[in-house]
């Protein structure tokens, strides 16, 4: 192994105990003390038996033998207390400890910039982390057995040290030999070498089958979508009407029965692989077994061990060499643990290459925020193709401006870009005439309420969800709900806003439409209050005079607040006070409804195409 390999793992094995320390401190510490108290309370067991058997041979008095196991009773007693205590704060730390690693791993998660968490890769990536992360305590136990394997071994050999010196008959030859101290030091020397090959022998095969199984992206997009359908599929009783109605049934189970039987089958063809290297290694303990039985054997012939001492110095020698084996043992399984290190720690310094910025957005009463978009390109990484090319916009104070264009032609691109979920390709965008990467990234991004087509609402309180927090001004959310469109259906609700949603977590939930998902999305945007305001065809799922009367109803609330609106159908953003036409992610025409209809350009013919389905579909609404 070369210097900068070992440097390497090194660097990995002090991580691993700094993670493990951040996330329970003292862990790493109380799992060796925890060892050590029966480490000596074996050693204490075989020095017990080896007094006792020489004491009932050479008829000592009975009040002896009873003082001397009463007085050792009492130290294994101390010993099990010290062990006990510590084992009962372990104990009360282990869910602290798991939870607070997957905490790191979740908090990466959530605050990565998006331009990662729209990239496959890093989900396969989170997945072999999580994997990881939950095997850092197998490296912890690695180490515990390296350390407490040193400490056994060393105990060892100091306690037979004196039964390996004692003076024995001086005998030519062979048994000569074995009577000596070298003849002492060489079976331990070939034992500590039989279990150094039979713990590491295979572990070179091991670990590269390993490394196989979680580098294979075939076994790895298997396993995802095998886990997909079992989480997302068929544990979601929202998809159990569609399920019943269509009889997708045996379409779902067959792809969730195809894709765990290629996971698990990769998987139990390596794990055959494994197995198969350590194949006979167990003959290598036999040979061991044989030389420590035949050399305490050879000693107890030539008579220089009494019968305690032959069975003290059998037990002594099988604790050095399970110290041994432990210490090569947990060498063998940190090499199979160096890639799962590697993975978590791939994962947590995946870089956040956003620039965050330090100027702090400037604080207005009167909302007066302007913002504009100079010859802005974007490409989508890994994207050879522009998705927005030379867009120049400028967003007076107080201004409603709608974005309308086909599907694919950049207008949720810009609202990313806009909310610095992205940054350029080119170009800049200004906040007040300042590049908006120079500002502060939470201080701008809480200028924005948005309303995304596939908002998201989660298994909490209606409360909470308008707030986005657990803690919230009940009269405040109870007002939003209501300005969105909904205070007749809070009304029915027994529980009002503390009604939860959804009935994932309380039978008493309420499954929500897509409306009135929608609407409580809108509420959520009112409630933040902020000086910019963004719907992104939020009522795509509504028909066209709800989308309407919505449309109105915010444009009420928004007040002089600056706001942008993305919809498909043209009339619903027709008391915008500008409207935006996108083509191919450039910037085709811009102007009023009436303007735009005037140059018979793009705008014309998609109003045009539009025109008869508004009429039949909503009336003198829009006549």
């Amino acid at each position: 192994m070369n210097k900068q390999k070992m440097r390497e793992k090194l660097y990995m094995v002090k991580r691993c105990l700094k993670i493990t320390d951040r996330a329970d401190k003292g862990y790493t510490a109380r799992q060796i003390a925890l060892q050590v108290p029966t480490i000596l309370q074996e050693y204490l067991h075989i020095f017990i038996t080896m007094k006792i058997i020489d004491m009932v041979i050479e008829n000592k008095p009975r009040k002896d033998i009873i003082l001397f196991t009463l007085i050792t009773g009492l130290i294994e007693w101390g010993l099990f207390c010290f062990r006990h205590v510590i084992k009962r704060r372990d104990n009360c730390h282990e869910f602290a400890l798991e939870k607070n690693k997957r905490k790191m791993l979740l908090e990466k998660m959530h605050n990565m910039d998006f331009v990662h968490l729209e990239n496959p890769e890093v989900h396969i990536q989170y997945e072999r982390a999580d994997n990881g992360m939950g095997r850092m305590g197998n490296v912890i136990l690695r180490l515990e057995d390296i350390v407490c394997g040193m400490i056994t071994a060393v105990m060892g050999l100091i306690l037979i040290a004196p039964l390996a010196i004692k003076d024995t008959p001086k005998t030519p030859g062979f048994w000569g030999f074995v009577n000596s101290n070298w003849g002492l030091i060489s079976a331990i020397a070939f034992a500590a070498l039989l279990e150094m090959i039979r713990a590491l022998a295979p572990n070179k095969k091991e670990v590269k089958y390993m490394a196989f199984l979680q580098n294979d992206k075939e076994i790895l997009q298997h396993a995802r979508t095998s886990l997909y359908y079992n989480g997302n599929v068929i544990q979601n009783y929202r998809n159990g009407k569609d399920v019943r109605i269509y009889g997708e049934q045996e379409m779902i189970l067959n792809e969730y029965y195809k894709n765990s039987e290629k996971w698990l089958g990769g998987w139990e063809k390596g794990i055959k692989k494994i197995l198969l290297a350590h194949f006979g290694i167990g003959g290598i303990t036999l040979v061991s077994n044989i030389l420590m039985y035949g050399f305490a054997a050879a000693r107890a012939i030539t008579g220089a061990l009494t019968v305690g001492e032959i069975t003290g110095f059998v037990m002594y020698f099988s604790r050095i060499r399970n110290g041994i084996t432990r210490v090569a043992g947990g060498f063998g399984e940190l090499s199979i643990n160096w890639e799962y290190m590697k993975y978590t720690f791939d994962f947590l310094d995946i870089p956040d290459e956003k620039y965050k910025g330090t100027i702090p957005t400037e604080k207005r009463e009167d909302n007066e925020y302007e913002f504009a978009f100079q010859h802005v390109y974007f490409r989508y990484p890994g994207s050879e193709q522009y998705a927005l090319q030379d867009v120049n916009l400028k967003w007076k104070i107080g201004e409603k401006m709608a974005l309308v264009g086909k599907n694919g032609c950049g207008k949720s691109t810009l609202v990313k870009l806009l909310c610095r979920l992205y940054d350029p390709t080119e170009g800049e965008i200004t906040l007040n005439g300042i590049d908006i990467r120079k500002y502060q990234y939470e201080d701008y991004i809480a200028l924005f309420s948005v309303v995304f087509q596939d908002s998201g609402l989660f298994c909490f309180s209606m409360a909470e969800n308008v707030a986005a927090n657990v803690e919230y001004d009940a009269e405040r959310v109870t007002d939003c709900v209501t300005r969105a469109g909904l205070g007749e259906w809070l009304d029915g609700m027994d529980k009002g806003i503390e009604t939860c949603l959804y009935k994932n977590f309380d039978e008493h939930g309420v499954e929500i439409s897509g409306g009135e998902a929608q609407k409580l999305c809108l509420a959520r945007a009112i409630y933040k209050g902020a000086p910019f305001i963004v719907l992104d065809e939020p009522t795509a799922a509504l028909d066209p005079i709800s989308e309407h009367d919505i449309y109105t109803k915010f444009n009420d609330i928004v007040g002089t607040r600056t706001a942008v609106y993305i919809s498909h159908r043209l009339s619903s953003c027709r008391f915008c006070d500008e409207i935006v036409v996108m083509e191919n992610g450039t910037v085709a025409e811009r102007g009023s409804h009436n303007s735009l209809l005037e140059q018979g350009g793009v705008y014309k013919a998609l109003w045009t195409a539009q025109a008869e389905y508004y009429k039949d579909t909503a009336g003198e609404l829009y006549a």
